[in-house]
């Protein structure tokens, strides 16, 4: 599996080489070989023959991120004199760093020097780098800074206690801008990426039996770091603890466990920072991304719902679908008008994957800050893909009220028929409410997550646990803010139980017909009924003309005993709303009365008792919701005209 996944990752490199280095509208850059990134705290300008200009601090956001050229080594250095190739801290550029910190570096400085010199004076020199090496050279880069204000001098010494990106001075990473050239930004040069590339892979290394290719080349056992961000240091590859059983009692040396080449390795590691940072999904230490794998197309976000999975995919756009929406629709259902033209823009997407295509899904975890693990990954066809992840959105779905981003940043509410994030889906199973929100233990939340995928992606059924622990959470509705009940924790549950439910060859248009004999969904039903006749009897307006807040009803109140014994908690509810009753108006009353006749004759055969109920409670519970309001409503609306 793992080899599978380099020999992917590098495909995808080869296919879109000719956008390495390329920066544009602040999109994600695929790095060149031979190149990493930092966080530059400081630029420095020069110019063609090596003299100083200016210097600046960089404020910090995406613009710090810097393109820098490493040897393997620097590349994978913790502590230890390993010096990048052009832009570094500034202990290894700063010839004068000793003489204002009083720390002993200087053999980080010749080091640095050294490396500079040999590239310099090398067939792939570049004039940018002749530049750097000359003015580097004088010794007196902390002293121009000091000068010019960018560094700050505490008693005649350079010290960490004032802080550029919260990272002490003597710690800061700089970059270097050389003017007379077309590109003076050394770090969005790519004629100066591919010198350095030409130039180190040239350099070689030792060769050995690379495991992904089968030949004999330059390998390496040091792989890149920062793979989910600048700042990771999380590595995929790593065998450095000869003292532990990192492959001890199976191997002799860990070459035996992976031995792949500095090229393979370079580009495998490259695409996935790109393709991570470019559509990847990370959150609780945990990163899953899915991508076409031989072709550059991005494919809709599973990882949110299924509304907000295409925004930003082949040209969609939410706001103008929702614009398009006629005002009378507006008035009357917008969600529904919505999802009939977001339906047709998506199936005219899906004709566009074809079946040779192929797609990857990969989910990787960091078990400590140094290691990352791949804890799922899968690939398929691209017809198979987009079947399976349409079919989720039609079958795992429910309405429910999700939030999309407007033309002007604001958020917006639409009510509509929508598949929740597996993320979603993990809160409504293990989740516990804060302020308006559901929050709950990030490795629960991930794991619950990652056996989500499956469901996604091969149509697997979800999890019976998982389903169970919602619906407890589901039958708890005094534990949290009934909005955050409703919408988060209720309609979420309800798609999971469709989900499964159509897997079976049934469906939820006609549930509440063909369940008839299911005491589960009839109790449900019934729930609901007394559930609603409280509401409306408790229905009123205040001065202002908006609903007055209610209080919880009963049947909220008594609802997880009712889940646990339905046929004693009910008659506690009943028993209590005999003074509700009366304050129905004579149709309404008639109608609550017609309901709950008609569900108790069918529950009288089909097991009026104690036994606990099953998930199935809870669709038969909005459904019945759902279609007394649509009566009463369609009732009021005749009542009206006459």
């Amino acid at each position: 599996m793992f080899l599978a996944l380099l020999n992917t990752l590098v495909h995808v490199y080869e296919l879109n080489e000719n956008l390495a280095g390329v920066v544009k509208n602040g999109q994600p850059v695929l790095l060149p070989l031979s190149h990493s990134t930092f966080n530059a705290q400081i630029e420095v300008a020069i110019d063609g023959e090596g003299n100083f200009l200016n210097s600046k601090k960089l404020e910090k956001g995406s613009d710090a991120v810097t393109i820098i050229p490493v040897t393997e080594d620097s590349a994978s250095r913790g502590h230890g004199n390993f010096p990048h190739a052009l832009c570094d801290k500034l202990c290894y550029l700063a010839g004068d760093y000793s003489r204002y910190t009083g720390d002993k570096k200087e053999e980080y400085y010749e080091s640095y020097m050294d490396n500079l010199r040999d590239w310099a004076e090398s067939e792939y020199s570049h004039p940018m780098v002749a530049a750097i090496r000359k003015y580097l050279e004088k010794g007196c880069l902390i002293q121009d800074l000091v000068r010019e204000k960018t560094l700050e001098l505490d008693g005649g010494r350079l010290t960490d206690t004032i802080k550029i990106h919260g990272l002490g001075q003597t710690g800061a990473n700089v970059r270097f801008t050389v003017y007379g050239n077309d590109i003076p930004q050394v770090w969005k040069n790519r004629e100066l990426y591919e010198r350095y590339g030409s130039y180190y892979e040239k350099k070689g290394g030792e060769v050995s039996l690379c495991y992904l290719s089968g030949e004999i080349k330059p390998c390496t056992d040091k792989h890149p770091s920062k793979i989910r961000n600048s700042g990771d240091k999380a590595k995929l590859i790593s065998g450095n603890d000869k003292s532990g059983f990192t492959y001890r009692g199976r191997f002799t040396a860990k070459a035996q466990a992976v031995s792949l080449g500095y090229v393979a390795s370079q580009k495998a590691h490259n695409a996935l920072k790109w393709l991570i940072q470019k559509q990847g999904y990370t959150r609780d230490d945990s990163t899953i991304v899915c991508f076409m794998a031989n072709r550059d197309m991005k494919l809709p976000d599973m990882m949110r719902d299924s509304v907000n999975a295409y925004e930003g995919v082949d040209e969609f756009d939410l706001n103008s679908l929702l614009l398009n929406v006629p005002e009378s629709g507006k008035k009357n259902d917008t969600g529904k008008i919505f999802a009939q033209q977001f339906n047709l823009a998506v199936m005219g997407y899906a004709g566009k994957i074809k079946q040779n295509d192929k797609v990857a899904v990969l989910a990787l975890d960091a078990a400590t800050t140094g290691r990352l693990s791949v804890v799922y990954y899968d690939e398929m066809g691209g017809t198979q893909f987009i079947n399976a992840l349409l079919y989720w959105q039609e079958h795992c779905k429910w309405k429910r009220f999700i939030h999309i981003a407007g033309a002007g940043g604001e958020r917006k509410s639409l009510l509509c028929d929508a598949s929740p994030s597996p993320r979603d889906m993990a809160l409504a199973a293990f989740g516990t409410q804060r302020t308006m929100g559901l929050y709950g233990d990030s490795k629960l939340i991930k794991a619950s997550v990652y056996r989500l995928l499956p469901c996604i992606t091969k149509n697997v059924k979800i999890p019976e646990d998982m389903i169970r622990s919602a619906v407890r959470r589901s039958s708890m509705p005094q534990s949290m803010d009934e909005k955050v009940w409703y919408n988060q924790v209720l309609c979420v549950t309800c798609a999971m139980i469709r989900f499964n439910y159509e897997k079976g060859g049934k469906t939820m248009e006609h549930f509440l017909e063909e369940n008839l004999d299911n005491r589960s969904v009839l109790f449900g039903r019934l729930l609901a009924v007394y559930d609603y006749l409280e509401r409306r009897a408790m229905f009123e307006y205040g001065e202002d003309g908006k609903v007055k807040e209610q209080r919880t009803t009963n049947a909220k109140r008594y609802w997880n005993a009712y889940s646990s014994r339905p046929a004693k908690t009910l008659k506690t509810i009943k028993q209590n709303l005999i003074s509700y009753e009366k304050k129905l108006k004579d149709y309404e009353l008639k109608k609550f009365e017609e309901w709950a006749g008609e569900i108790m004759t069918h529950l009288a055969d089909k097991g009026f008792d104690n036994r606990p109920l099953s998930e199935m409670y809870l669709p038969g519970y909005y459904l019945q919701m759902e279609y007394m309001k649509s009566e009463l409503q369609n009732f009021k609306a005749k009542e009206n005209e006459q």
